[in-house]
């Protein structure tokens, strides 16, 4: 059995763009999301690899502390990229049981 589906909006947090029209507009450019690695702790400690993919995330998109002592990072972009999906379709009211991520 098929169910229809809409998708009535997008989010995204990637290391092309902090959000859905940045990362798309980073990707049709060609550009890398690959980078090289300028944080303090990448000498501190020593690792080998100084080059990564790191997520771009907008400051105001960080979940609060609260949340973030909750959720481990993977969850926390996941939720980072739905708020941005829920904008994107225009904060509509809808009952629980019809939404879905």
């Amino acid at each position: 059995m098929t169910k229809k589906i809409v998708v009535t909006g997008i989010g995204t947090s990637s290391p092309l763009g902090g959000t859905a029209p940045e990362s798309w507009a980073a990707l049709l450019a060609g550009e890398s999301g690959v980078r090289s690695l300028t944080h303090e702790w990448v000498t501190q400690y020593e690792l080998p690899v100084t080059f990564a993919a790191e997520a771009k995330v907008r400051p105001e998109a960080v979940p609060t502390r609260q949340e973030t002592r909750r959720l481990d990072p993977s969850s926390q972009f996941a939720l980072i990229s739905a708020r941005e999906a829920w904008a994107d379709a225009g904060e509509p009211e809808v009952a629980p049981e019809r939404l879905g991520v």
